[in-house]
């Protein structure tokens, strides 16, 4: 056998080993790609067949810590909200999401790494989303990435897991800080002044 025929033969041999070794997928991923085209996300689980109810499964919180663990995101029940747009009152948004955006009630914003989760017909993925320090309060979402081909008629549902969402400060309170921070130098001025 010539050189090119051997080193074919290994490279093959390689893809071949490293095809039997590799991790199986979870036997409740469905074959749609984690992918979505008008929101922005850090990363994405899913698709997962079956629902999102009120409470996380604990398969559910392994996929979760498990997939963005390593993106400094770890559900705790203990300190994490979980919060459904089809809930009475919608939970921690402002509506039911099916118009394709999410907006968290008025005033709230949700700061650092959190989780959406998006449920339509019978398959649901979760995607780990940036708020950064500003927080958001509204998003774009789309739900390619939990149902195989076009966009479907609509969200089922979306939840929200991440801790409490921070109260967007009013200008009355930046003018109150303001004011204080002011007093405090004049009455440090008049005292330097003595």
């Amino acid at each position: 056998m010539t050189f090119r025929a051997l080193s074919t033969l290994a490279l093959a041999a390689c893809a071949l080993a490293g095809n039997a070794w590799a991790k199986p997928a979870p036997a409740s991923a469905q074959p749609a790609a984690c992918t979505a085209t008008s929101m922005t996300f850090v990363d994405c689980a899913g698709s997962f067949s079956g629902n999102l109810t009120g409470t996380l499964s604990q398969s559910q919180i392994d996929a979760i810590n498990a997939k963005f663990g390593d993106n400094g995101f770890h559900y705790s029940s203990a300190s994490m909200v979980y919060s459904k747009s089809d809930a009475i009152g919608n939970g921690v948004f402002a509506d039911d999401g099916k118009d394709f955006s999410l907006n968290f009630d008025q005033g709230l914003v949700a700061k650092g790494l959190f989780v959406i989760g998006l449920k339509q017909a019978t398959s649901y993925s979760f995607y780990l989303i940036d708020g950064g320090s500003q927080g958001l309060s509204s998003f774009s979402i789309d739900v390619k990435g939990v149902v195989n081909g076009a966009q479907q008629s609509g969200l089922s549902h979306a939840v929200y897991i991440g801790n409490a969402l921070a109260p967007v400060p009013e200008p009355q309170s930046y003018a109150l800080m303001l004011a204080g921070l002011c007093a405090v130098g004049f009455m440090a001025k008049r005292r330097g002044q003595r």
